[in-house]
């Protein structure tokens, strides 16, 4: 039988042959010398003192080692997960290649649920692809049932849990009832780029029974690893079927994959888990102090490394904290977050200088 996603994807994606680089190619022997690299080069000197000191040489395909270190990552979850994955260049290029893959230009649309993560509807904006807005409720869930009329018209579903920005995480049964629903029509992509600073269950154990479900993971948050640009994208095999046809020829360079490695090891994992319970315990203290202000109306429930919070209409808090030095993020371009700020979660140093210059806030 046919899968979803070989009856959602293009015809100009079901006929592509992907793009066949050397390493994609592989073979074996002891003399490489088809892929245009340079043999016998200088080294530049500190640039080579790395564990690979053999840069003059293009890297893996999709570096398979970094793929199942975080594998075995996710299964310390869920024992049994049967999925594949790629490493990606970043969450956003996973949103980018979903859409690329998976939608007409001119003719598709995608499903977002605002406010939430602004690269789904830029990446379907730069690949002409409509973009439909089903809001969130007051309380930041899902209007599942406003969401089910437009599946069929849709070949994608985004939806970022915890939520960027408003912090929360979304209601696993509206997300388990969304997958029942667009099992012939869509696929069903969950951003889980701050999963790890949520208690709430991530939605790996539901991939066995939904292969429609896609996952997007990062180490840009809980891992630390902004500057690497590494991420993770899961899904089915009759998904990542044509998403690898898309796939750049060397996506993910060597020192990248190296570090990551480190970070998804035993020591690496322990570190990440032990910065992101300082974390959480600082945000709670930050969050404690913040009801204290005056200038707040509200600091809404955050699963995230980050705060929202919502100051009076009077009081142009991302100006003022900006003239102290202090940079910030203004959603008041989303109508439901008006006169809301989000505040990223740094040192309790950091927090502390932000809490003095909030109680100056007039």
């Amino acid at each position: 039988m046919d899968s979803l996603a070989s009856k959602l994807v293009p015809q100009a994606v079901e006929k592509l042959i992907p793009y066949q680089s050397a390493r994609r190619l592989g073979g074996n022997g002891h003399l490489w010398l088809n892929a245009n690299e340079l043999e016998d080069c200088a080294q530049y000197g500190d640039l080579s003192k790395g564990s690979n000191d053999k840069y003059n040489r293009y890297p893996d395909f999709l570096p398979h080692d970094t793929a199942a270190a975080y594998i075995k990552y996710c299964q310390q979850e869920v024992a049994n997960l049967d999925t594949e994955i790629i490493t990606v260049r970043g969450a956003d290029e996973a949103i980018d290649l979903l859409v690329r893959t998976f939608c007409h230009p001119g003719k598709d649309q995608i499903i977002i649920c605002p406010p939430t993560y602004g690269m789904y509807e830029f990446c379907a904006d730069s690949f002409a692809v409509q973009t439909c807005k089903i809001p969130l409720t007051d309380d930041f869930q899902l209007n599942v049932e406003e969401i089910k009329q437009q599946l069929p018209n849709s070949p994608l579903l985004f939806l970022c849990s915890p939520n960027n920005p408003t912090g929360n995480s979304i209601n696993q049964a509206d997300i388990i009832s969304l997958l029942e629903a667009s099992k012939e029509t869509t696929l069903v992509v969950i951003d889980e780029a701050y999963i790890e600073f949520s208690e709430h269950q991530s939605a790996l154990h539901l991939m066995n029974k939904y292969p429609h479900l896609i996952i997007i993971r990062t180490l840009s948050k809980a891992f630390g690893l902004a500057a690497i640009r590494c991420g993770f994208l899961l899904a089915d095999q009759s998904v990542m079927t044509y998403v690898n046809r898309l796939v750049a020829p060397y996506p993910i360079a060597d020192p990248t994959a190296e570090i990551a490695l480190k970070a998804l090891s035993d020591d690496g994992l322990s570190l990440m888990q032990q910065q992101t319970d300082q974390l959480i315990e600082t945000k709670q203290w930050f969050k404690q102090q913040l009801t204290y202000l005056d200038s707040i109306l509200h600091i809404y429930d955050s699963e995230t490394n980050f705060i929202l919070i919502k100051f009076k209409e009077s009081i142009d808090a991302y100006q003022q904290l900006s003239a102290q030095g202090i940079v910030t993020r203004n959603q008041a371009h989303e109508p439901a977050l008006m006169d809301c700020v989000r505040i990223t979660i740094g040192s309790k140093e950091s927090m502390l200088e932000t809490l003095n210059a909030l109680k100056k806030l007039n």
